[in-house]
């Protein structure tokens, strides 16, 4: 097997559409995306394909991602960012960029900020991490490769060289192998988040922090 790691470029979209959604699941078969969209796994793939190419570039744009390719094939992803630099709110901008273009209406708004309230309503406060990692998946085909921890190490690595301090990474409470590979990286876990309406939405009754000191 020949891997190698490296920044994800536009033609990745088609992966990094499924990086992000197979990450938001976790170990279940809905998550953030499902909530967001409020379609079938095409009309995700859709949506989140358009967000990786889409501006303002935000930290679901392919320029946060890194790729680990195996015999010339992406096989997983992540994506890093520092909080400071806009965060989520860079997000929303996106997002909203992505929703007139598929023509959303104000019902399709409506109803995408209704699913979504019992999740936002779980997100932790800060902790005072400034290096975020996240939307961490591998192909089934791929997993128990040795791809993610090399990934880990890669964007831990970043990190230190941007001069941060404090790193951060979420799980879905119950995500114990994902939860595993981050402790092997040096992560550990500071705090839970959840509710019985996220628990019902999707399954997971939250979202566990992890941190680690760069």
């Amino acid at each position: 097997m020949s891997a190698k790691i490296r920044r994800a470029t536009r033609s990745d979209a088609d992966f990094l559409a499924w990086v992000m959604l197979a990450s938001s699941r976790s170990h279940l078969s809905r998550g953030a995306w499902d909530l967001v969209v409020g379609a079938d796994d095409a009309g995700c793939l859709d949506y989140l394909k358009r967000l990786a190419v889409a501006d303002p570039r935000s930290l679901c744009h392919y320029d946060s991602f890194l790729v680990a390719e195996v015999d010339g094939r992406p096989a997983a992803g992540l994506c890093t960012f520092k909080p400071g630099d806009g965060g989520w709110a860079v997000v929303d901008q996106a997002m909203s960029n992505v929703q007139r273009d598929l023509g959303w209406t104000d019902a399709n708004l409506a109803g995408s900020q209704q699913r979504l309230a019992p999740m936002l309503a779980c997100m932790p406060p800060e902790a005072g991490a400034d290096w975020v990692i996240e939307f961490v998946a591998t192909l089934p085909e791929y997993r128990r490769r040795g791809l993610v921890d090399g990934l880990m190490r890669e964007a831990i690595g970043q990190g230190v060289e941007c001069g941060c301090s404090l790193a951060q990474i979420m799980i879905l409470i119950g995500n114990d192998p994902a939860q595993a590979a981050y402790e092997k990286v040096g992560f550990a876990v500071h705090d839970d988040h959840g509710s019985a309406e996220l628990d019902a939405a999707i399954g997971s009754r939250g979202f566990r922090r992890l941190l680690r000191k760069l």
